[in-house]
């Protein structure tokens, strides 16, 4: 009793003295730490020009399994556990359901525009994917059994190449204008998590649930190298420091790096996430946002290694996918909890690194949230939400992915991993007999190909209450993995 009325009289007295001289206590907000379970209390001095405006949450009545931006118009696009996509507009003020698509039997699990934003590439645990008009909402080119195992992750590389990856660590790069896929490869002995390319476009990374990140030449359409194993799951990949850098996030809760053209064995390791790091996405070239396990969207340095921040959460639900904006103004996130939260990282990279300090672990991080202010970001985009289709590039695949005599392969480790020797490069005839096939294929088959490509196979949906479980199944191994 003594105890309560204590509480109360202090409580009373700081009420009083900050009606006296009117502090502001408005700006305190709770902080997690790095260690889950503790807080910490922060008092965030912003001035007016520093606070920006972020959308309001979208809320759904069932799990979000991956989002992802449109290039140049406000829209962002949901997976949805039951099949379902939907298409919302996001303005500070408010977001607008825009259309929903109904084309896919089970769980989407990957959805992606194509770089020039007039079509959505989506990709269900029913093992098809489909390529949808935005404007019309229709679906131009359907494949209903686009791997003999359910997609799980997909990466649009340019206008006409997309790679995907399944359950059963098969990869495959398609070219949508010839309706089907240039390459075919099981390198991986578990469900492929992740994938990046070099802006290059001439390496694609993949991660997986094996332990391996393994690396593909696109122009020669085969392995190069796979790294040593890691005895522990990797599950998300980006390439930074102006491409000298990859980063993979592990089931651990450690970040790998690799340098480029070193992809055998791992140069550095960064401890320091209490749960696994299931997505990555880079802000700037050194700094990039980490979605754990934890419920807790990170900020990390890149040389030197440091923790700088909570820029959100979810609570306790895990992060299932993060995406930045075209802008890298702010980035969106889905969990658990059935939401997509947007979280302002543009102030980001004026935070300063004192690299003279060791980093620790039980580190206090500041809280990196920015929630209220102008609307300038939303000045770049357009008021029109019609997608107006864009004429179809003609460009060879020899002149997207650049020429062979140009292109270098990764050094191979000297560790017993997996690679191609020197033989995998191209010679001179090599390269323009890869460049005649292209172009001889591109001729003859524009026509024909395109066409069949462009027939719609949608499906009728049909309900699947055994996907509406909340509890996502990585296949086999891991229980935090997609539906």
């Amino acid at each position: 009793m003594i105890n309560i009325l204590m509480h109360y009289i202090a409580y009373s007295m700081s009420s009083i003295f900050f009606m006296l001289t009117g502090a502001d206590i408005s700006g305190i907000k709770v902080d997690r730490q790095l260690k889950p379970g503790t807080i910490m209390a922060q008092v965030h001095d912003e001035s007016e020009d520093d606070k920006v405006h972020i959308p309001p949450d979208i809320s759904f009545e069932d799990l979000v399994v991956d989002i992802n931006f449109h290039p140049s118009k406000p829209l962002i696009a949901a997976g949805i556990i039951t099949g379902d996509v939907t298409l919302h507009s996001y303005a500070s003020s408010a977001n607008t359901l825009v259309k929903t698509f109904k084309h896919h039997k089970k769980a989407t699990r990957a959805v992606a525009f194509s770089k020039d934003g007039n079509s959505l590439i989506t990709s269900s645990k029913d093992k098809s994917l489909q390529v949808v008009d935005v404007e019309t909402g229709k679906v131009s080119q359907c494949f209903s059994q686009a791997h003999p195992s359910p997609v799980y992750c997909q990466l649009v590389i340019s206008d006409r190449l997309l790679a995907t990856g399944d359950d059963d660590g098969n990869v495959k790069l398609w070219d949508l204008r010839k309706g089907h896929p240039i390459m075919e490869l099981q390198e991986n002995q578990d469900f492929i998590s992740d994938m990046a390319v070099d802006e290059e476009k001439r390496f694609l990374l993949a991660t997986s649930g094996d332990g391996t990140m393994t690396t593909f030449n696109i122009r020669r359409r085969k392995m190069v190298v796979q790294s040593e194993n890691m005895e522990d799951e990797m599950l998300s990949v980006a390439i930074v420091k102006d491409g000298t850098k990859v980063i993979c996030g592990t089931g651990e809760g450690a970040l790998n790096f690799f340098n480029w053209e070193e992809f055998g064995n791992i140069s550095d390791r960064f401890p320091g996430h209490p749960m696994s790091v299931d997505c990555i996405v880079p802000v700037t070239e050194n700094i990039v946002c980490t979605g754990s396990m934890d419920g807790v969207i990170r900020a990390v340095n890149i040389l030197p290694n440091r923790f700088m921040g909570v820029v959100g959460e979810h609570e306790e639900f895990p992060i299932e996918k993060i995406r930045i904006t075209p802008n890298s103004e702010i980035i969106a996130s889905c969990s658990h909890d059935q939401k997509i939260k947007f979280w302002h990282v543009a102030h980001l990279e004026k935070e300063t690194i004192d690299a003279s300090k060791k980093a620790k672990r039980d580190n206090k991080p500041k809280n990196l949230k920015k929630t209220a202010g102008q609307e300038d970001f939303f000045a770049d985009f357009g008021k029109d939400l019609e997608v107006k289709p864009a004429a179809e590039s003609e460009d060879d695949l020899s002149e997207e992915e650049g020429d062979s005599d140009n292109e270098e392969e990764p050094e191979n480790a000297d560790n017993g991993s997996e690679s191609e020797e020197s033989d995998d490069f191209l010679s001179d005839d090599d390269s323009d007999d890869l460049d005649e096939d292209d172009s001889a294929d591109e001729d003859d088959d524009d026509s024909a190909e395109d066409s069949d490509s462009n027939t719609t196979e949608s499906e009728e949906r049909t309900g699947d209450e055994d996907e509406k479980d909340v509890t996502k199944d990585k296949p086999d191994s891991d229980t935090s993995g997609k539906q």
